[in-house]
């Protein structure tokens, strides 16, 4: 009892530590990002740049609360059409994926296609998609699809290549069936890959759908940026693009917190949380 009462102490001490180092940590970061602004707002001013050029930092920020309830609720409707995306393209990607580990024709049938569809670029094909699917959130989800399956794709092919040789051997000698040892073996190697893909999509995901939304949408945190574009008012288009930078990074934020708290038993990030 003493032993464990006299470690308490020690161990909030610890976490507080540790908190510390993360503040800290964000120091350099945030005087990076405060200083661009700063500099940002004094040129604005020596200079009298117009607010229909270029708008201080200020004023966008006085903007971009006046808007806030209504660029949220315009990105409602993006944020749903990237998170439908982003889910059907990590299911493809996943499902293509297995396919090919375990039929090396498709591999070589179905790759090439995939690289095919990767190079076509989207923003060409946006007006096609607005002529056969409409203005709702159709469109908008098949570029987001479109842009986030290959990353997936190619990043869980290299992470089922990636298992080590003596594990596979030492599975296979006990019995382990081709879906345990994918399941038990090869899934748990490609999560940190599959991962890494799903840190880069979540932001391709919403630009696939706000490129969507340019071109064609009723709602949308794009839409807004084009008609703000169409009237020059150019202050709200800056106060919707912050916004867009603002929840960027919240997301990311989500995403890194949940790469930690799923694969804590990886090597990456037990050395990331060593450090």
């Amino acid at each position: 009892m003493r032993t464990a009462a006299a470690s308490r102490p020690f161990a909030r001490y610890t976490g507080g530590a540790a908190a510390l180092a993360k503040v800290r940590g964000l120091g350099p970061a945030l005087f990076g990002i405060a200083s661009f602004f700063v500099v940002w707002e004094a040129y604005i001013r020596i200079t009298n740049t117009p607010a229909f050029v270029i708008p201080a930092p200020s004023r966008i920020a006085v903007r971009l609360w006046e808007e806030l309830p209504s660029y949220a609720y315009e990105f409602s409707f993006t944020l749903t059409a990237a998170a439908i995306g982003l889910v059907i393209g990590t299911t493809i990607g996943i499902i293509g994926v297995v396919l090919m580990a375990n039929w090396r024709i498709l591999e070589k049938s179905l790759f090439p296609l995939a690289v095919i569809l990767k190079l076509v670029p989207f923003v060409a094909i946006a007006p096609l998609l607005r002529i056969w699917l409409g203005y709702e959130l159709q469109p908008k989800i098949v570029l987001a699809t479109l842009i986030t399956f290959f990353p997936v794709l190619v990043n869980c092919i290299t992470g089922l290549r990636s298992v080590d040789p003596l594990a596979l051997e030492f599975v296979r000698s006990v019995g382990a069936s081709r879906w345990e040892i994918l399941t038990r073996l090869r899934w748990m190697t490609t999560l940190p890959y599959l991962y890494a893909a799903l840190k880069v999509n979540v932001n391709l995901a919403l630009a696939g759908a706000i490129v969507g939304e340019l071109f064609s949408s009723k709602n949308g945190i794009g839409k807004v940026i084009n008609d703000t574009a169409l009237t020059l008012d150019i202050p709200a288009m800056f106060a919707a693009i912050m916004f867009l930078a603002i929840t960027g990074v919240a997301i990311t934020l989500f995403m890194n917190w949940s790469e930690r708290r799923d694969l804590y038993w990886h090597e990456s990030i037990r050395t990331a949380g060593g450090r």
